[in-house]
């Protein structure tokens, strides 16, 4: 009988192709090319304060700002008019991207809302520094605050390079078309040229930064999920059960939890050899991932565990109807598992989920071998 008959809701698809020596392939995402969505998430989400005391260094600058603007500025004068104004919109901008962040650092599941809060924030200091910077040339001076500005931007924040590079090309137009319309300053060929020089530079530093990040970013990726993955079979390890069952407690999930154990895996050993015990884990591995799906797990030595949503009962007949595929495909040695089942309904204060289903699994090889047992009180 095939699977798909007995159990049409288990897809028959490997995640990984076995080589003779138990070596695998890991077909994942890691090695595919990196987001970058998740580049800009990772990159605030590691740098939540440095972001946060950037901002209030900004504001506490502004208020400065506005305080000597009240003192020293004749707001006779339209240009004067204008530098208060714009030291109270960025002071507002900037607070309420501080509050927005500071909300964001609270809650692990609003990191979109962070980015997107950046990317705005980011846009309106450019523009901003642009205006004020323009003002500066039209009076005699250079654009000090946005070239500060426009590089502090690309090393706090990874923004894609081509995005960044369109960000400053466009606000350095938009400076320049301000002090062309005001006209009480003519630009020589050398400042413009001076400003070109300077946009390559930090475009070009901002694409390493970027290029950097992101191959820090696959590599901890690929390390992660190596430290996850077990070396013979290919499957989740035990670090990766426990982070996911904590991880399901913590959402007070409900689910079915089996522990597994080859019986007589030693005998195989012993008569067959250590190559031959090796396939017989990488073959079990195999079953369980066929009918289960990604939640199969090696616990350590020959035993295995699976983590389910359906009900005890059905994780039952699942568990036997391993032992009729083990039996099936190795004819010439009896390969067959014991379970133990444990439910978790999610609501309990003390969790004895491996325990239970240790005990469970104790019961089962104490009563005949080849079978699956229910943890009952």
């Amino acid at each position: 009988m095939a699977n798909s008959d007995l159990f049409p809701n288990y897809p028959l698809v490997l995640d990984m192709e076995f080589i003779e020596g138990s070596t695998f392939i890991y077909q994942d995402g890691v090695n595919s090319m990196i987001s970058d969505k998740k580049i800009l998430e990772t990159g605030l989400k590691k740098n939540w304060h440095v972001y946060e005391a950037f901002l209030l260094l900004v504001s506490t600058l502004e208020i400065l700002m506005i305080i000597y603007g009240l003192v020293i500025f004749d707001f006779s004068i339209t240009k004067r008019v204008v530098y208060f104004s714009c030291y109270i919109f960025l002071l507002t901008a900037t607070v309420i991207a501080l509050i927005i962040n500071r909300k964001c650092i609270k809650k692990s599941n609003s990191i979109e809302v962070a980015v997107i809060n950046a990317i705005v924030y980011d846009t309106i200091l450019i523009f901003w520094s642009a205006t004020i910077s323009a003002l500066d040339i039209d009076g005699g001076g250079f654009p000090v605050t946005y070239m500060t500005i426009i590089a502090a931007v690309g090393s706090l924040f990874a923004i894609k390079p081509v995005w960044y590079a369109l960000l400053s090309v466009i606000s350095s137009v938009y400076m320049f078309a301000i002090v062309l319309y005001l006209g009480n300053h003519i630009l020589p060929f050398s400042f413009y040229l001076n400003h070109i020089f300077f946009l390559i530079v930090v475009i070009a530093v901002e694409y390493r930064n970027y290029m950097s990040i992101k191959q820090q970013y696959s590599l901890n990726k690929q390390l992660e999920e190596w430290a996850e993955i077990d070396a013979l079979t290919g499957i989740s390890n035990r670090r990766a059960l426990d982070n996911y069952v904590e991880s399901l407690r913590r959402d007070k999930s409900s689910f079915t939890f089996a522990l597994l154990d080859v019986d007589n895996f030693k005998g195989i050993n012993d008569a067959y050899g250590h190559k031959v015990g090796d396939k017989c884990l990488i073959d079990i591995a195999r079953t369980l991932k066929d009918i289960f799906g990604d939640t199969v797990y090696r616990y350590g030595g020959d035993e295995f565990a699976v983590i389910s949503f359906d009900n005890k009962e059905r994780v039952y007949e699942s568990m036997n109807y391993v032992n009729q595929v083990l039996g099936s495909t190795h004819k010439e040695y009896l390969l067959q598992i014991c379970a133990g089942l444990y439910y978790e309904t999610g609501n309990e204060h003390e969790y004895r989920t491996f325990e239970n289903a240790d005990k469970a699994l104790y019961d089962a090889k104490q009563n005949g071998k080849a079978r699956a047992v229910i943890y009952k009180e």
